[in-house]
């Protein structure tokens, strides 16, 4: 119906619109009619929504036609008697009709029941609002790494390949965001020991992996141990397109499937290799001990080609027989490891699935996910990642799974996002996501949540792309997001996706999808959960709550959600204030995001001032710093995304004042903002400009 209702609207289509309007308007009605006035609840059915709005524009289309006809014969009438003020008035509401019925977008009134309506933007929860009980050694603590010289800024992201279908990929030709000559592995590894020192709180990675393993330990089994030898770890990466977008030697086909495509986003073998650096050479964890799986799909060969010249030993595991490219075959699949909590009325065809034995038996998880977009649930990262992670009888089942995310159409409808018949948008609904987060085997072991956004991609099956927000000015986000709280860590890089799909039309608004944060919501506090669910045919049960193992034990808040101040200060309640409750999101650099608790006002205190304010053409900015301080000052939208930079250089204690133009700056709303950092503490000032 839906690829349907977009042939006919197609510029090259032969039949015209209106005629089409008025064939299809027609069947709906007549089918709402019949379907609904014999039994009314079927009007929430899908089928029904979708004929809703085809009926409704079709009749108001009719009565503007209908009433304009009328009303034009009645003002002839009324001329012929020489009733001159009754026909006036019957010509001006004929013309008012004749408007209506020639303004109403026969394309439009089709376009809503492809398309859903939310309100952009609006979130439930207001900024700084905590739910939910954060964790950690720091708890709540989510850390964001950043250094542009991690990624190649030239990378165009093309696979090309030889020999079709049945070809392989050309590494001399390709220049895809995985291959070596595309990163700074140095500077990866730097990324990823400052990420584990901030969360682990300790001075080296050794000591901060003990620390997390620790504290863990503490949590999941009560006693407070660190790693064992001997004991397994097993690394989940976001590999899923390597069910079918992938060659027999297991490389990359990209989304064109042969010749010249893009390469689709996921965790990139850098991001995995500078934490098996960290275990392996620091911790001193054996490399067969380390296993690195996407257990529904296979694990790419450009994951191989970076992590075995330094680490042969480490087990890549897969579900087929793959022997000969030097995998380890799964030893098989636990029955029924996964009792989905809607007991199928949500998800009639996923009940029960399996697991992996090798991911069922690990004593730890460490899960490394994409920073990107989702068509289905609006966003991808560590909790999305486990759709790779179950199986039934050992077969692809993701899309058994959709039903329970936002956007549910059936895959082959072509992955279009949400429409109107396929969407799950209010909040209090199940969560698929959410049974993942909380599965005692998932979420519930993984000792390190890692969020790989060197390079971030746009949808599951599409490329990377660059990010215009600050800091990373049209460049590749070249960042890592590590955390033990899952649901902060989600969180603050919904928050991340926001801010850049708000100007960044590519992401075609995926992550402002209605409740798009309710699986979140729901992981962190019970009171969030549903007490009812409905199954296709909009009938309601009784919903008991959240108990993916199917053993009566339902989960408790798994960490900490809420939203930040806004994309300039991003700043969480721990960072406001040391009495917050919520998320602490700490960075490297450190200036990159205002922390009010880190700062000694004492030594780095500035004050920040630009007057005239509202600007006309030109201000002046004044700024006082109290100490030696590397200032940028910079303008930016109030969304984030950098305009341009007035000063960035070392400077002594003292007042300064620049002179900014804003003639070339169209009339609104911008932020000047001060960063000031001394001996590691930073302070952010920030003001409003108003531009006339």
């Amino acid at each position: 119906m839906k690829n349907f209702f977009k042939k006919i609207f197609n510029e090259k289509f032969s039949l015209p619109a209106k005629i089409s309007f008025v064939l299809i308007g027609l069947a709906s009605t007549i089918w709402f009619l019949v379907r609904v006035i014999p039994k009314p609840q079927r009007a929430a059915y899908p089928c029904m929504r979708t004929a809703a709005p085809l009926m409704s524009g079709f009749v108001i289309y009719l009565l503007s036609l209908g009433g304009s006809l009328l009303f034009f014969r009645k003002a002839i009438a009324n001329l012929k008697k020489a009733k001159y003020w009754a026909a006036i008035g019957a010509i001006a509401i004929s013309f008012v009709l004749v408007v209506i019925f020639n303004i109403n977008d026969v394309k439009q009134i089709y376009a809503n029941t492809l398309g859903i309506q939310w309100t952009r933007g609006v979130l439930p929860d207001a900024p700084n609002t905590p739910m939910g009980t954060a964790w950690g050694i720091k708890p709540g603590r989510v850390a964001w790494v950043w250094n542009p010289a991690a990624t190649r800024d030239e990378c165009t992201n093309m696979i090309v390949s030889t020999g079709g279908w049945n070809g392989v990929m050309d590494l001399t030709k390709s220049d895809a965001y995985f291959q070596a000559k595309n990163t700074n592995q140095d500077t990866i590894n730097m990324l990823a020991n400052k990420a584990i020192m901030l969360i682990g709180g300790e001075s080296t990675v050794k000591a901060s992996w003990d620390a997390i393993f620790k504290n863990f330990n503490k949590k999941k089994t009560g006693t407070e141990s660190g790693y064992v030898a001997g004991q397994k770890i097993f690394i989940k990466v976001n590999n899923g397109q390597a069910g079918w977008a992938i060659y027999s030697d297991l490389s990359e086909k990209g989304n064109s499937g042969q010749g010249v495509g893009n390469a689709m986003s996921n965790t990139s073998p850098q991001a995995v290799l500078a934490f098996l650096v960290q275990l392996i050479d620091s911790c001193g964890v054996a490399q067969s001990d380390i296993i690195i799986g996407e257990p529904m799909s296979h694990v790419y060969k450009s994951m191989a080609d970076i992590v075995w010249p330094m680490y042969p030993k480490v087990i890549i595991i897969d579900k087929d027989d793959k022997t000969s490219l030097g995998r380890t075959t799964s030893s098989g699949w636990v029955s029924n490891a996964i009792v989905w909590s809607d007991k199928g009325k949500v998800m009639p065809s996923a009940i029960n699935d399996d697991m992996m034995q090798e991911m069922y038996d690990a004593d730890y998880l460490i899960n490394i996910s994409a920073l990107k977009a989702h068509a289905r649930s609006g966003v991808s990262l560590s909790a999305k990642n486990h759709f790779g992670s179950s199986s039934h009888g050992g077969s692809y089942c993701a899309e058994r799974l959709h039903a329970g995310s936002i956007a549910t159409g059936d895959m082959n409808t072509g992955n279009d996002d949400l429409s109107a018949a396929h969407c799950r948008g209010d909040y209090h609904m199940y969560r698929v996501l959410t049974d993942i987060m909380g599965h005692e085997k998932l979420g519930g072991n993984t000792v390190l949540f890692v969020v790989d956004g060197l390079w971030s991609g746009i949808e599951a099956t599409d490329m990377p792309v660059k990010w215009g927000i600050a800091p990373f000015n049209n460049d590749w986000p070249s960042s890592l997001f590590v955390s033990q709280d899952e649901v902060a860590l989600e969180s603050v890089c919904l928050d991340f996706l926001r801010a850049e799909a708000d100007k960044n039309t590519k992401f075609k608004d995926r992550p402002f999808f209605p409740a798009v944060d309710d699986f979140l919501h729901q992981a962190a506090d019970p009171a969030n959960w549903p007490t009812t669910v409905k199954d296709i045919d909009g009938k309601s049960y009784p919903f008991a709550g959240y108990d993916p193992e199917g053993d009566g034990t339902y989960m408790k808040s798994l960490g900490v959600h809420e939203h930040w101040d806004n994309p300039i200060n991003k700043q969480y309640s721990r960072n406001i204030s040391a009495d917050g409750k919520g998320i602490e999101l700490v960075s490297y650099p450190s200036g990159l995001v205002s922390n009010k608790t880190a700062i000694k006002v004492s030594q780095v205190e500035a004050s920040l001032n630009a007057y005239p304010n509202p600007v006309v053409n030109s201000c002046f900015i004044t700024y006082q710093l109290k100490a030696s301080a590397s200032v940028s000052l910079f303008i930016a939208s109030t969304d984030g995304r950098m305009i341009e930079y007035i000063e960035q250089k070392q400077l002594a204690a003292g007042s300064y004042t620049k002179t900014f133009d804003a003639s070339k700056l169209k009339s609104g709303a911008y932020v000047c903002v001060l960063k000031a950092r001394y001996n590691g503490r930073s302070e952010i000032k920030s003001l409003k400009l108003q531009v006339r």
